[in-house]
């Protein structure tokens, strides 16, 4: 596996999201054990878009980066790892409850950080 597959893979689990935030907010909602609200049906459609913001950068950066897609690789791979604290922290406070989703996409989180850091190193 590559560095410019990787990209892509995370742009398709990224949009995995994009479909739920977008089309079944409510669902995701219950995921989290949130109350649906207006305001928090508003807030999933933006966090739906910088998402998509955020997986056609990941899309389209190898055919942009050429050379220097290393250079971006260590920085997603930081970024998937903070994402990856920022879950477990929530699932170890109680913010998220402890289902195989939630669990499921934390340690996504990390398997995307350690593949972007080593195949960047490479």
């Amino acid at each position: 596996m590559n560095l410019p597959i990787i990209f892509k893979a995370a742009a398709i689990f990224m949009a995995i999201w994009i479909v739920q935030f977008w089309f079944a907010p409510s669902m995701v909602m219950e995921t989290y054990g949130w109350n649906s609200s207006p305001g928090l049906l508003a807030m999933m459609k933006y966090m739906g878009m910088a998402m998509a913001a955020l997986a056609t950068l990941h899309w389209t950066l190898p055919l942009w980066a050429g050379n220097n897609l290393p250079k971006f690789g260590v920085v997603s791979g930081i970024f998937w790892g903070l994402f990856g604290i920022l879950g477990l922290y929530d699932l170890y406070v109680g913010n998220s409850p402890s289902t195989a989703q939630n669990i499921f996409g934390v340690v996504a989180n990390f398997v995307f950080a350690i593949l972007f850091y080593l195949k960047s190193k490479k």
